[in-house]
């Protein structure tokens, strides 16, 4: 494993995440809005970035260029999802890099992110493959999705980094 760069990802957590989703807070509030969803995709996907060192992959395949990035509430399951028109390329593309699991509070102020190995999710996506090419028999299915669990993800991944309570506490020793 690379060496992580936790400080410098808790710092964009701290500051695009943590202070962003509470400073939206009390309006969300106001309007009867919850703070569930309100930090998107691609700032796990920059969190992540930061926190291995790596880059946005071209295209419509993994998140990064060596990690695909799945992000879900602590406890649930992580989805993915295939598009009738890349799904394929996508699944693919997914056999061949490691895959970063964030798993976060409501209020985003507790966060785990896990690494588990791409060999460790080839059955699965072994699994996916001829369910998703049935799926895409009938023209009128644009989507497949499934979903990994979160035991699945913390019984076969590596814990890199723990933040409770918004303080970063635990780091992977890479």
């Amino acid at each position: 494993m690379s060496r992580i760069n936790a400080p410098a990802a808790y710092s964009f957590y701290k500051q695009f995440i943590l202070d962003y989703s509470q400073d939206k807070s009390a309006i969300y509030q106001q309007y009867g809005f919850t703070l569930q969803g309100s930090i998107g995709s691609k700032d796990w996907e920059v969190f992540a970035a930061i926190l291995m060192g790596d880059r946005a992959s071209l295209g419509d395949g993994a998140d990064l260029e060596n990690f695909e990035v799945k992000s879900a509430l602590i406890g649930n399951s992580f989805e993915y999802q295939y598009h009738r028109n890349r799904g394929l390329e996508k699944l693919q593309d997914e056999r061949a890099v490691d895959h970063l699991f964030v798993a976060r509070s409501s209020t985003y102020q507790n966060v785990e992110v896990w690494l588990v190995d791409r060999a460790e999710l080839l059955t699965t996506f072994d699994r996916w493959l001829p369910e998703l090419q049935e799926n895409y028999r009938a023209e009128s299915r644009q989507r497949f999705r499934r979903s990994v669990t979160y035991r699945f993800v913390a019984t076969q991944g590596i814990k890199l980094i723990e933040i409770r309570n918004g303080t970063l506490i635990e780091v992977a020793e890479a």
